[in-house]
């Protein structure tokens, strides 16, 4: 009967080594493996990410995100790169800044309050 709990215990075991070997759970699994050499233009795209060592991958890589969801990666050494990279900082910061002053409108009319009879 005691042998039932260990084999339990060996299968979950098994079940977790199988897991990691595979990689699931395992954030690397959208690194890049290499570079675009072709210029990415900035009317394309809408955010960046950078990753490296410290995001599990071993390529240091830009990764940008176009309008249409692709994923673009670039050398983050390249000016080129950079000069995008800040042109879609600025954007982000005048967005905000642009938001903070504008005042929510309601989306619909409020309700005529009801008169109470009495």
């Amino acid at each position: 009967m005691a042998l039932r709990p260990f084999l339990l215990l060996l299968l979950l075991a098994a079940t977790l080594l199988i897991t990691q070997a595979q990689g699931i759970g395992s954030s690397a699994s959208d690194c890049c493996l290499k570079h675009s050499r072709k210029a990415i233009p900035s009317s394309v795209v809408t955010s960046y990410r950078i990753q490296g060592p410290e995001s599990g991958c071993l390529l240091p890589s830009v990764v940008f995100t176009t309008k249409r969801k692709r994923k673009i990666c670039a050398s983050p050494m390249d000016s080129a790169v950079q000069k995008l990279m800040q042109d879609l900082d600025k954007k982000a910061k005048n967005d905000k800044s642009s938001k903070k002053g504008q005042t929510q409108r309601p989306r619909r009319k409020p309700r005529k309050q009801r008169r109470q009879r009495a």
